[in-house]
């Protein structure tokens, strides 16, 4: 899966992604404020980078993107994440994590905007969401920046010994068939 906005593109992590996978799953600061469940949890980079070469959205309702800068292709800045994929529902979730290097640039902002055209070009999706801690204050405003909406917050199962507060938030795509 490949495709781009203005600013980003994003695709399938190559094998050449290592080093700057490695620098993301090796860096306690941008897992502490995510779900213990994610895809890469408990693999090495090798084995999270063929996992992630090998998922596909319509067969595993999950894939895992790398981000990369348009102004520095080559680069590994973070990974995007649409999962939950429900096709007869019409609704699917989405996040991101960045290198440390890469927060407070606007490359969040940019992803969920670049997802969101993405998925409206390329599926039948009518609801996005996306769930991050109440503590992650830049992530939300980097939703909110995207267009969606916070929906609630509740309670939910993030892979800790208790429940986890999570703030819900969707985007509402109108379609009209």
């Amino acid at each position: 899966m490949h495709f781009e906005s203005d600013a980003l593109i994003l695709h399938t992590p190559k094998n050449s992604d290592l080093v700057g996978l490695r620098r993301i799953m090796n860096d306690s600061k941008v897992y502490r404020l995510e779900p213990t469940y994610l895809p890469e949890s408990g693999l090495t980079p090798e084995e999270a980078l063929v996992k992630f070469q090998n998922l596909e959205l319509e067969r595993d309702r999950q894939c895992i993107l790398g981000i990369y800068r348009k102004s520095d292709p080559e680069t590994l800045v973070g990974l995007a994440e649409l999962y939950d994929y429900k096709p007869s529902g019409r609704i699917i979730s989405v996040g991101c994590r960045l290198a440390q290097d890469f927060w407070g640039c606007g490359i969040a902002t940019s992803c969920a905007e670049a997802m969101i055209e993405f998925l409206m070009a390329e599926t039948q999706v009518s609801l996005i969401t996306a769930h991050c801690i109440p503590e992650n204050l830049a992530s939300q405003k980097s939703l909110m920046k995207a267009g969606f909406e916070h929906l609630q917050t509740k309670y939910e199962d993030w892979g800790y010994a208790e429940p986890t507060r999570a703030d819900i938030y969707a985007y509402n795509i109108e379609r009209n068939n």
